[in-house]
């Protein structure tokens, strides 16, 4: 299969500061990629009779080869509406999204990205998805304890664990209240896998795991590094089943999050479309994100 340079490359964050831009720009500079910080907000589109323009500070964002979405930002639908239809339209113009938005929309869509991982025979918790309350309470009923997530999200925000017999004896309100705050409207609930008080991150790079890492909680379930996880080593095999996830959802760049049960069995908990790697590099010597430029640095 022929290999073409890719010569310019836009990094799509909605964060100005963002150090994972600053690192892949010096990254894919090095390699002689001109990369710019696209900040979602600042986009402009321009519609009109045969012509549909779409700029960021004057330059043609259409004429770019790649587009790496590192996150969407916004949360309001509005915004989240308006920054996949940028996506959709750069990638009819022809430049290569990363990951596609299909895909994007696939991990972003707990209940859907399940689905996906259930059709490629994957290893997925006992998982409920309904806006049935009643349905929902029978779950928890049946699972007791069992986790609680919202439908959309990242980083861990709106996930509880339901194990206290207060929880349970007043599982209506519970519900009721949860979902006004995260879940709008629909319920998933999973089955609680017990372990070892910490989960696997592996960091999937067109079909390669190039890092990995264990995160162990500190308060809680919650495992995430932002919201207080810690990093460190990770010794347990994962490379097969990261690499099967990140195909389930045809993700070119994709964080899988993995736990081993208290059998050494391997459980996937979800798979990210926009994952960070600070933690990750606080536990390897390599450069992450040069491999990723080296690795997203060529259309294939």
């Amino acid at each position: 299969m022929s290999r073409q340079v890719v010569s310019s490359i836009g990094l799509y964050s909605s964060d100005p500061w963002s150090p994972r831009c600053q690192q892949l720009t010096q990254a894919f500079q090095s390699l002689g990629v001109e990369a710019k910080h696209i900040l979602p907000w600042k986009v402009k589109r321009v519609g009109s009779t045969g012509a549909h323009e779409i700029t960021y500070e004057g330059r043609d964002l259409t004429r770019l080869d790649t587009l790496l979405v590192l996150d969407l930002g916004g949360h309001d639908i509005g915004t989240f509406f308006n920054r996949v239809g940028v996506l959709s339209a750069l990638q009819e113009s022809g430049v290569e999204v990363i990951n596609s938005v299909n895909s994007i929309l696939q991990m972003r869509n707990k209940a859907e990205c399940m689905r996906k991982l259930i059709s490629a025979d994957l290893p997925v918790p006992t998982t409920l998805i309904t806006e049935s309350i009643e349905d929902a309470v029978e779950f928890v009923r049946q699972h007791f304890p069992c986790i609680l997530k919202p439908i959309t999200g990242f980083g861990g925000t709106g996930v509880q664990l339901i194990h206290r017999d207060f929880d349970l004896d007043h599982i209506y309100d519970y519900l009721k209240f949860h979902s006004q705050l995260f879940g709008k409207g629909a319920f998933l609930l999973q089955e609680f896998i017990q372990g070892h008080g910490f989960d696997i991150r592996a960091l999937v790079v067109n079909d390669e795991v190039i890092a990995t890492m264990q995160r162990v909680s500190t308060e809680g379930i919650v495992t995430n590094i932002h919201a207080g996880g810690v990093p460190r080593a990770n010794d347990i095999e994962v490379t097969e089943i990261a690499i099967r996830a990140a195909r389930a959802v045809r993700g070119r760049i994709v964080g899988v999050d993995i736990i081993p049960d208290v059998s050494g069995n391997l459980w996937l908990l979800e798979v990210n479309a926009t994952p960070g790697w600070t933690g990750l590099q606080s536990v390897t010597d390599l450069d992450i994100s040069l491999e990723i430029a080296n690795r997203l640095g060529r259309v294939r």
